[in-house]
């Protein structure tokens, strides 16, 4: 099973939409929380359907590929990434076969496919060397030297994790008259820096006339963002020149950390009032989520040296969570801007699960994003995203419904200071945009769930201390009263305190007391 998410339409009903995805009510309502079957336009459902489903578009698109033809004829909407992939070759073998210079195609024109067949890599005739640790070593490192990615090197020695001790024996992998993965070209190991000059990921064309100004211009046609130039300095830290769709050029500098990269990104432009509202969003949660914004990031930035293994945006949307259900939204709601940066990458979605074009045929979503997160080059699509207006908005999008709903909706378990046990939602509580904010950040960390748990606690210590015996009253403290005792609560040390994430909520909370929470939106 898989998670999608489904804007409401004019017309839509919890039957026609559990009937569209053939899925039970009840179990739409349990995922969202709802607790009648009204809906709003603009709402965003989650809906969990089958991996193995197609739609009727996915469907007809695929009754058009013939197999067992050695020629394809480029139809509109034909990309040399979708094309190889339904023929299961190479973009470089499409190329190759069809003398083609660029990845440019004109609708009509015939491909030849060649045998048809996937083409295979001979393992047979590859052998290993062994490679000593060094001090500065690290697996990117290593990899790049040896023509090779870090998936391949944590298989060959069964490694758990990336850390490296000086003096250890790694085996590498040796091809001879093939490869396991698509070339990387190496940086060079020693200073001075260089700037080395990449395979680039959106091949620059032409750019055309100015077009004649209109009220709503279109996608830039051109498709010439690419990465124009990378290098690393004497820290391993990464420098990458990317021109966005606007045509600005921008250099993005991505920190070394043990395991990765971390970006904290540049794109920062807040999204229209109308364009918020189209995605379902109240003002108050899009206030309170910009505190998450203050937090975690702008809308490109990137992490890729913890467990999330790849995370992405203002929110850190993670690979092992809410990434696929990120990419699938600006795929649905925003088509011609994912495929324009994201598709022309080579970076495909479909069903909620995530596929590249230059990666080994693994069907596993984890090795997907430890593919990304070993080629720089694919940060460059999700880069340049940050500061597309349309898929910025999809980032709020998910952000509701994934975290902001189901965060405040949770249900929080008080125990007052009368005796009583309340059960109630956690906005019937925390009602100030700060608290409602903190609410929201602590879930985004913890989950939804084990946050309202973290919370109940608190809130429930709170009322004894201060004799509170009614949920009113208990609503109507000042929220920063609220921040302060859920800062005292969690210093004291608790059972699984790493599974509370104790000192992250404290410096959440730290941070609310510190700066507020911004009013964006009215």
């Amino acid at each position: 099973m898989t998670t999608t998410i489904h804007p409401v339409a004019p017309g839509d009903t919890l039957t026609s939409i559990a009937r569209q995805y053939d899925v039970k009510i009840r179990h739409l309502k349990a995922l969202n929380g709802l607790k009648s079957s009204q809906l709003f336009l603009g709402q965003s459902l989650l809906v969990r359907i089958d991996e193995e489903d197609d739609s009727p578009v996915i469907a007809k698109s695929r009754s058009l590929v013939d197999t067992s033809s050695s020629q394809h004829v480029v139809r509109p909407g034909d990309t040399l990434y979708r094309i190889a992939i339904n023929y299961k070759i190479t973009v470089d073998q499409l190329k190759k076969d069809n003398n083609l210079k660029s990845d440019a195609l004109s609708v009509g024109t015939a491909l030849r496919i060649g045998s048809n067949k996937p083409i295979t890599t001979p393992v047979s005739s590859q052998n290993f060397k062994n490679y000593k640790v060094v001090k500065g070593d690290t697996l990117t490192k290593i990899a790049r030297e040896n023509n090779t990615t870090i998936v391949v090197l944590r298989s060959l020695n069964n490694l758990k994790n990336d850390n490296l001790s000086i003096g250890q024996v790694l085996k590498v992998s040796v091809s001879v008259g093939g490869s396991t993965f698509p070339p990387i070209t190496p940086l060079p190991p020693t200073p001075p820096p260089v700037v080395v000059k990449p395979p680039v990921v959106n091949p620059p064309v032409p750019t055309p006339p100015p077009p004649t100004p209109t009220p709503n211009p279109p996608v830039n046609p051109a498709g010439n963002s690419a990465l124009l130039s990378r290098r690393e300095d004497t820290n391993y830290n990464l420098y990458l020149e990317i021109r966005l769709l606007s045509n600005e050029i921008r250099t993005f500098k991505l920190i070394r950390k043990l395991n990765g990269y971390s970006l904290s990104g540049q794109a920062r432009a807040v999204p229209t009032h109308a364009a918020i509202a189209a995605a379902g969003l109240t003002p108050k949660i899009f206030n309170a989520l910009q505190f998450c914004k203050k937090v975690e990031g702008h809308y490109d930035a990137i992490n890729t040296y913890d467990v999330g293994i790849f995370s992405y945006g203002f929110i850190q949307f993670a690979a092992k969570f809410s990434l696929n259900p990120l990419l699938q939204s600006m795929k649905t709601n925003a088509p011609a801007q994912y495929q324009q940066i994201f598709e022309r990458a080579g970076i495909m979605v479909k069903n909620g699960q995530v596929s590249v074009a230059s990666a080994p045929s693994v069907v596993n979503q984890v090795l997907i994003w430890e593919y990304i997160k070993s080629q720089s080059d694919l940060f460059v699509p999700f880069i340049q995203a940050g500061f597309v207006p349309e898929l910025v908005v999809e980032q709020y999008r998910v952000a509701n419904a994934l975290y902001a709903v189901p965060s405040l909706s949770a249900m929080l378990n008080l125990n007052l200071a009368n005796g009583a046990r309340i059960q109630t939602p956690i906005s019937n509580v925390l009602r100030d945009l700060e608290t409602q904010a903190l609410a929201i950040a602590m879930g985004v960390n913890l989950g939804p769930n084990y946050m309202a748990m973290v919370l109940s606690e608190a809130l429930s210590d709170l009322a004894q201390n201060r004799s509170i015996a009614d949920v009113n009253f208990l609503a109507s403290t000042a929220w920063r009263d609220i921040c302060s005792h859920l800062i005292a609560f969690e210093t004291v040390p608790r059972p699984d305190q790493s599974r509370r994430k104790s000192a992250l909520t404290i410096e959440r909370a730290r941070k609310i007391l510190e700066i507020g929470v911004p009013v964006v939106l009215v």
